[in-house]
């Protein structure tokens, strides 16, 4: 299984009486979300599923990045993704996709740099927000990943940017653009 973890993006400090389940993303967590979900499709990943967790944040996060990878209908939540998951946890998440499924998984710290840690047998990771880390595993257990990549959300951004064609530079949704 492939398993793309993306740590939500700058959320809102908590308010008084306001719930730690409750914190939306900032303007500048929305902008850069939208930045990381442009250089997502650009990576063209080919996922399966975009699975996040239950607060409000990581859902923001997580529907950002679906509507940006056209994916809305493949989104879905799963409380086992809330703050304090377990690798026990993130395989009941899973329990239900197939071995070989590329997943996006949306959630947050320090439960993603644990579990990261812990699938790919030891060793620091630290997961900024709105960063990402693919990690391919055989099974979700310790020991069992691989850490292929963690990039920050400044690096998923400029996968985003602009390229050159011919003379001119476009966008990454004009139709000139491959890749």
């Amino acid at each position: 299984m492939k398993l793309y973890f993306l740590r939500h993006g700058i959320a809102e400090d908590p308010g008084p009486g306001q719930r730690d389940y409750d914190r939306r993303l900032t303007q500048e967590g929305i902008a850069e979300t939208v930045r990381a979900s442009l250089g997502l499709r650009r990576m063209k990943l080919g996922l399966d599923a975009i699975v996040t967790s239950p607060l409000l944040r990581a859902r923001e996060t997580a529907a950002l990045v679906a509507r940006g990878l056209q994916m809305d209908e493949r989104l879905r939540e799963a409380p086992q993704l809330a703050c304090g998951c377990q690798l026990h946890q993130l395989e009941e998440a899973l329990r239900d996709l197939e071995p070989g499924s590329r997943v996006l998984l949306v959630g947050h710290e320090p439960d993603f740099s644990e579990m990261i840690s812990q699938l790919i047998g030891g060793g620091s990771v630290r997961m900024k927000k709105a960063s990402m880390a693919y990690v391919d595993v055989m099974t979700v257990g310790p020991g069992q990943g691989e850490l292929r990549w963690l990039l920050t959300a400044r690096q998923l951004g400029a996968l985003a940017g602009t390229v050159s064609v011919g003379s001119g530079v476009v966008g990454m949704d004009d139709p000139g653009v491959s890749g």
